[in-house]
């Protein structure tokens, strides 16, 4: 169990370095989407109106920054649990049933991640010779942002699995202890305790 706990920090500590580097890598990708779709709204509205220059590329540009956003953040969602879930099962089930559940479902996750990563690759390599339209960008850097997401949220998942089983995190509740301390939000619960106990 020691050994389990010890390869979970390390594991854990990576991930940190992985979802700090993926909120810089989103936080370039947004700026650039914004002050993309501005380019493309005057390119529209106000500069075909005074001149024959025409920006072509901005919706490309805009279309292809948002996937990679998507791809980007979705594993530091999975680590945070802000991803939407329904807890009406678990949440009546004692922590045996919680773990057998929690395993089914994360067995099912990595069964789709597989398949994700598996065609993915499958479509970058058939695509590697495509080139985008207007901004002439490679078809392996298009198609790779749900390679790269799965790729990244299977090594989440396996983190936590490693937590679960070492005693550190609860099934299904992982996200309360490994998010971002950046990130956490106030629990509203408390707040209504305090209102009721004043």
């Amino acid at each position: 169990m020691k050994t389990l706990r010890k390869v979970y920090f390390g594991m854990n500590k990576i991930s940190d370095i992985i979802c700090w580097i993926l909120e810089i890598v989103a936080v370039i990708l947004v700026v650039i989407n914004a002050a993309d779709v501005f380019l493309q709204v005057f390119n529209r509205y106000v500069l075909v109106k005074i001149s024959d220059i025409s920006i072509s590329w901005t919706e490309e540009l805009a279309r292809y920054s948002m996937v990679w956003i998507c791809y980007c953040v979705i594993s530091i969602c999975f680590r945070e649990g802000s991803m939407a879930q329904v807890d009406i099962i678990y949440g009546r089930m004692n922590r045996p049933g919680r773990l057998i559940l929690y395993v089914l479902t994360r067995v099912l996750m990595v069964m789709v991640l597989v398949v994700a990563i598996k065609y993915g690759l499958y479509v970058c390599k058939i695509r590697k010779i495509y080139k985008s339209s207007m901004l002439r960008a490679p078809g392996t850097l298009l198609y790779s942002a749900p390679v790269v997401g799965s790729i990244l949220v299977g090594f989440e998942i396996l983190t936590e699995m490693i937590g679960v089983f070492s005693g550190e995190l609860e099934p299904f509740e992982a996200g309360r202890k490994r998010s971002f301390p950046r990130h956490e939000e106030p629990d509203p619960t408390a707040r209504n305790d305090a209102e009721e106990r004043s």
